[in-house]
């Protein structure tokens, strides 16, 4: 049954939430950048088997991963060497990283602890469309410039 606002029934917007839509690359080629982004930061280098280590498959999974990301240049990978990040795989990391901070930082401003907001931020990342990240951007900025107002607004939300 059609809604009074929208004219659309709740199957029809369901319908157009699983339309699928273009996306430069896919939630686990990102999962991968990611990685491979932390590795180089936090040890200096990558390696396939800590990717699999921290992605939860197997080095040959890893392997097959490694060359479509090269075909694509977002990274270069030596036979037998180390990984690294092209500029566009560098660029890629910094966007995905920027939205991975800005969604923790929502989910921790709504009261959700580090550990969670981290797990809940890896089911959200890959999905959310950018104007939303705006929106949610503005939002995260204006209550840490407001603390007044974000203290006000949680007072009439029972928790």
């Amino acid at each position: 049954m059609p809604t009074p606002r929208t004219g659309k029934s709740q199957l029809a917007k369901l319908a157009h939430a699983h339309k699928p839509t273009p996306r430069q690359q896919t939630p686990r080629k990102e999962d991968y950048i990611e990685i491979i982004y932390e590795l180089i930061r936090e040890k200096g280098y990558a390696k396939p088997v800590d990717i699999a280590k921290y992605l939860h498959v197997t080095p040959p999974t890893v392997t097959g991963m490694l060359s479509k990301l090269s075909e694509e240049q977002l990274l270069v990978h030596e036979k037998y060497g180390g990984i690294t990040l092209t500029d566009k795989g560098n660029s890629m990391a910094d966007a995905i990283g920027k939205r991975h901070t800005l969604l923790v930082s929502f989910l921790k401003l709504l009261g959700a602890k580090e550990e969670t907001a981290q797990k809940d931020t890896e089911g959200l990342e890959h999905y959310i469309d950018t104007q939303t990240l705006d929106q949610l951007s503005k939002l995260v900025e204006y209550a840490s410039k407001n603390p007044q107002w974000w203290n006000q607004f949680q007072k009439q939300t029972p928790p």
